[in-house]
């Protein structure tokens, strides 16, 4: 694994999570959007990305249970 994968991974989804408060800041609606859409979803991939390398599965659904089978 490339050396200092987890720390471009914090640091693209601090991004992601400053783009969605730049969005919370604008209203209520787009507050309640924000997390909703691409960056929230994205944000969400990025968690399940930082989970899977610290050797967790993520809780997703019931996408990720039976992968340890």
């Amino acid at each position: 694994m490339g050396k200092g994968i987890k720390r471009k991974i914090i640091k693209a989804r601090n991004r992601v999570t400053k783009e969605i408060s730049g969005y919370a800041g604008r209203g209520s609606i787009a507050q309640a959007l924000s997390s909703e859409g691409y960056a929230g979803g994205y944000r969400d991939c990025l968690d399940d990305i930082i989970l899977l390398l610290n050797g967790n599965n993520p809780k997703r659904r019931d996408y990720w249970d039976d992968l340890n089978q």
